[in-house]
């Protein structure tokens, strides 16, 4: 298997934030890795190898709804290569 890449400065700014927070989610990532659309920013690092998962948490908004976003997190295999580089690029 491949080692995972990384293919733009969005990607670089994600795969860091990741790695600073653990989990993010979507509003967050977004922001921080300069992004409108962190789902396809995701997608992109999925089909590039970096191995992630989503969960949805339950919160309510100013409103009082409910509404699920999602929470992002690299999996263990993919932190660990995401830390190594981060270290490596002196980012950490």
């Amino acid at each position: 298997m491949a080692a995972p890449i990384i293919r733009t400065s969005r990607q670089r700014r994600a795969i860091e934030a990741l790695v600073k927070y653990g989990k993010l989610s979507s509003r967050d990532l977004g922001k921080l890795a300069g992004v409108l659309n962190p789902p396809e920013l995701m997608a992109a690092l999925n089909r590039n190898g970096w191995k992630w998962t989503c969960c949805l948490i339950e919160v309510l908004d100013r409103d009082g709804r409910v509404c699920r976003p999602g929470m992002y997190s690299l999996l263990p295999e993919s932190l660990e290569i995401a830390r190594n580089m981060v270290e490596a690029d002196g980012h950490g």
